[in-house]
């Protein structure tokens, strides 16, 4: 997974050097990702098609063999083999988009760690500068490093800088100080090392004039509870939540879409669903909890799956018409 993480990072970075705009590079990276991986989509998609059609043979081997587990499972590979399908030709494509979905989390958690640390420390040295000037704003949202909600702020805070690894700080300073824009570089040699940084230094300078109004919730909006969650609206936020919606959003119609053109037996159509409200979850809290980056690559890569699963449709339909009218004419 790391080799494919930075293999990842490599390709974004490659990108960005030729748009010099982040959002529009994922927007790209993501599209172009879903192209190299869209005909084994195509072939799932047809294997799918084929497995539907050779459904009620398997209905009947399984009432005719109910008793007999051994032999029925004989009788299906004979069918699957007779009719050139298999029960798992579904299954690769969902395997690679996982993988590259959590290989990009990972990615652009990377890249969002190594954005703050260079944030912070360049308007630590230099306070007196226009922090918005160090962001990376994309539409309505501020800073695509940090969450797109009204519960972040647009710089990095306290909670954001204490997850970042200190090689990443070590890194990142090691850049900085040779271009001249911090005095010099750190040397952490670990993650308490880190910490002791933080809580010394980093805490005391939020809570300055100068950066003290980053962090500052509305008043009356501070430590907010609910049920088990605590957060805080803050004056300077980052974003609307709107990409977590949209991500939730558009996760639930590219499923129902799946859903809608593949025949399910009552107990996978059960699964199905199940699966469904766990993708929804997991949208929602992904892409409120992290960057912004990596909600817009999930965003994005949903909307080209529908329009991907419509096209396919149409294409399928397509075939199925010209068949039945070479049929009709004997051909």
């Amino acid at each position: 997974m790391s080799f494919l993480n930075n293999l990842l990072l490599t390709a974004i970075k490659a990108i960005y050097s030729l748009i010099n705009n982040y959002a529009v590079t994922i927007i790209v990276f993501t599209i172009l990702i879903k192209l190299v991986v869209m005909p084994l989509n195509l072939r799932s998609r047809r294997s799918t098609m084929k497995m539907a059609t050779v459904q009620p043979k398997m209905q009947k081997l399984q009432e005719k063999y109910k008793d007999d587990q051994e032999k029925l499972n004989q009788k299906m590979q004979e069918l699957y083999k007779e009719e050139g399908v298999s029960p798992l030709g579904g299954c690769l494509p969902m395997i690679i988009s996982m993988v590259i979905l959590f290989a990009m989390f990972y990615a652009l958690r990377t890249f969002a760690n190594e954005q703050l640390v260079r944030q912070y420390l360049t308007f630590q040295a230099n306070p007196d500068m226009d922090a918005k000037s160090l962001l990376e704003p994309f539409l309505w949202i501020r800073n695509l490093w940090m969450p797109d909600t009204p519960f972040s702020t647009y710089m990095p805070d306290v909670n954001s800088l204490r997850l970042v690894d200190f090689n990443v700080w070590n890194q990142v300073s090691a850049q900085l100080a040779a271009a001249g824009t911090i005095p010099e570089a750190l040397h952490f040699v670990d993650r308490n090392a880190v910490t002791e940084y933080i809580d010394t230094v980093v805490v005391p300078f939020m809570a300055s004039d100068a950066y003290s109004a980053f962090v500052a919730p509305v008043p009356g909006l501070g430590n907010l509870n609910l049920l088990f969650f605590r957060f805080s609206i803050f004056a300077e936020r980052n974003g609307l939540f709107l990409l977590p919606i949209l991500s939730m959003g558009t996760q639930f119609l590219m499923q129902r879409l799946t859903m809608k053109n593949t025949q399910m037996d009552p107990q996978q159509a059960g699964s199905q669903q199940m699966m469904i409200y766990v993708m929804l979850f997991m949208s929602l809290w992904f892409c409120a909890q992290y960057n912004a980056a990596f909600a817009l690559y999930w965003v994005i890569s949903n909307v080209y799956a529908i329009v991907e699963q419509i096209g396919f449709n149409k294409y399928f339909a397509a075939q199925d018409k010209k068949a039945a009218t070479a049929e009709e004419v004997g051909i």
